[in-house]
């Protein structure tokens, strides 16, 4: 994981109530229409620039460590290279794709735009026949390989462990990481973010994962298995401080399976409103499995813990990429571009 200015941010993140995440809606179109998500739709015009820039400005004056684009599908926005340029002025920018736009211009785009991180949502090994899941990584293959040659920030792939992709887990994982890139799991949850799965078969794929895979993150290890175990372990989710969910109306929501529930626009938004979210509970922290919201609490509910996970995928070696791709990589030529498919 790439971290701009760290000196600065590791201060911010564990003496201050300042986000360690803010994730930005850019837009809610997406040229997916997955079964399990709640979070797009098809007709959707792009927030405007401008907006998002005084989004941004907002997001930057409360401190927040790392700025992550979302949708819908990200990519989909024409000025997707601006909007991380002016972002990672003060922050570290992060995007979420499902990875079918990622051609050659739009890698290098990003590359001269500075991004730091990009995550690539893929599912399954190969196609789900009832498209209740759509990012296979039969389809990404070659979207991976461009990663793997091209992008100069650093790379991880994340998956959702559901019935329809419990099947093929295990080949799903040696695959990925056999391009070299690191993995998360998220644990499929309803619409309001409540876990949706349980038992031995969940657990052993989760288990086996985290114990001789490539994680991106330990900080939600521990509860994911207990999640899987059928506990419900106590936690207070600091959603509105240490991790803020920007809608595409400009309004801080808890996160996006608790929608409505703060509404107050990000440009508003204050250290006073930080620290009002930060110790109020929200009373829906039993069985979530949101885990970005999780992670981000996790450095107030436990900072021991907090430490212990960050070194532990430190000397495991998963926390970063290890300079893989910032090596200074020739930037994309005309005939490059007009090959993409």
């Amino acid at each position: 994981m790439q971290v701009k200015n760290l000196l600065r941010a590791v201060p911010r993140i564990l003496f201050t109530n300042a986000p360690m995440d803010a994730q930005l809606i850019v837009t809610r179109r997406c040229n997916l229409s997955c079964g399990y998500c709640s979070e797009y739709d098809s007709v959707s015009d792009p927030v405007p620039l401008d907006d998002l820039k005084r989004r941004i400005d907002a997001l930057h004056r409360l401190g927040a460590a790392n700025i992550t684009l979302l949708g819908g599908e990200p990519l989909l926005h024409p000025h997707v290279a601006e909007i991380v340029r002016y972002a990672g002025r003060k922050a570290n920018t992060s995007i979420v794709t499902n990875g079918f736009l990622l051609r050659n211009g739009v890698i290098e785009a990003l590359n001269q735009a500075g991004l730091n991180n990009l995550t690539v949502s893929i599912d399954t090994l190969h196609a789900d026949p009832t498209r209740y899941i759509q990012k296979s990584l039969r389809s990404l293959r070659t979207r991976l390989e461009r990663l793997q040659r091209l992008a100069r920030f650093d790379v991880h792939v994340t998956a959702v462990l559901c019935e329809s992709s419990k099947d093929d887990f295990r080949q799903l994982v040696q695959d990925v990481q056999a391009f070299g890139f690191r993995m998360s799991v998220n644990l499929i949850h309803n619409a309001r973010g409540y876990v949706a799965i349980e038992g031995d078969p969940y657990l052993d794929l989760y288990e086996d994962f985290y114990q001789t895979g490539k994680p991106f993150t330990f900080l939600d290890y521990e509860y994911g298995k207990s999640l899987l175990q059928a506990e419900r372990p106590a936690w207070k989710c600091r959603a509105g401080a240490r991790y803020l969910y920007v809608d595409e109306f400009g309004k801080v929501q808890l996160c996006a399976s608790q929608l409505d529930r703060l509404g107050k626009p990000v440009e508003d938004y204050s250290a006073a409103d930080l620290k009002e979210q930060s110790r109020t509970s929200k009373g829906c922290e039993e069985g979530c499995s949101v885990g970005c919201a999780f992670r981000c609490s996790l450095v107030d509910n436990d900072k021991p813990a907090f430490v212990r996970a960050v070194l532990k995928g430190y000397f495991r070696g998963t926390m970063f990429d290890n300079g893989r791709r910032r090596r200074a990589a020739p930037a994309a030529t005309p005939v490059a571009a007009a090959a993409d498919d």
